[in-house]
């Protein structure tokens, strides 16, 4: 199982303890373990634009940090509460506070990614919600959740996401891509179309 092949270095709980949790609680793929991983280290250290928790409420960030098990995520967070880092915590709060209030926005993200999750990717509706978090910030997605590269995101989503992904036939960037496809199904928000052209309310703005 794959759960079993977590590196032994970096399991911050002991086996024992895992095995019980794995009773109640689905575990976590490798796949997505590496990314909430690689996600939470970049949130802690400045390199992505998320508040402190993802997006997520605190009981369901921590039990995503237990899922994840990282001893390293877990220093990170350490050193993350420290007074030279309070910058980092102040950059948190604005983004957090910024994103309120675009609740209504992020909402009809979240259930667009939550409808076509993948039922077989266990973590994938926590996903949901980082990543519509992720699409309020004005960077290149992939950059917002500290992915390496635009590959990486892509690839992301199709394991949590596949029908949704599959419907980006035209490659188009995938935070205007979600846009596009709220726009389609009659959202209330200012459009981000990635032209005018490829709106379904064009009449409504130029007729």
């Amino acid at each position: 199982m794959e759960h079993q092949l977590l590196e032994a270095e970096d399991s911050y709980i002991g086996p024992a303890w895992e095995q019980a949790l794995s009773k109640v609680t689905h575990p976590m793929s490798l796949r997505n373990r590496a990314w909430f991983k690689g996600i939470i280290l970049a949130q802690l250290a400045g390199n992505a634009a998320l508040p402190h928790g993802l997006g997520l409420d605190n009981a369901s960030y921590l039990e995503l940090k237990r899922a994840v098990n990282s001893r390293e995520v877990e220093n990170q967070e350490l050193l993350w509460r420290q007074p030279f880092k309070a910058n980092l915590r102040k950059r948190s709060e604005v983004l957090a506070e910024v994103f309120s209030l675009r609740a209504q926005e992020r909402n009809e993200l979240i259930d667009v990614l939550i409808e076509y999750a993948n039922p077989k990717a266990p973590y994938a509706l926590q996903m949901a919600i980082v990543v519509a978090t992720a699409c309020l910030s004005q960077a290149h997605l992939w950059r917002s959740l500290g992915l390496s590269e635009r590959a990486e995101l892509g690839a992301l989503l199709k394991y949590n996401f596949p029908d949704l992904h599959a419907m980006n036939t035209n490659n188009m960037r995938w935070k205007r891509f979600f846009y596009r496809y709220l726009c389609q199904q009659g959202g209330d928000y200012v459009c981000r179309a990635p032209s005018c052209a490829e709106c379904s309310s064009y009449s409504e703005c130029f007729v």
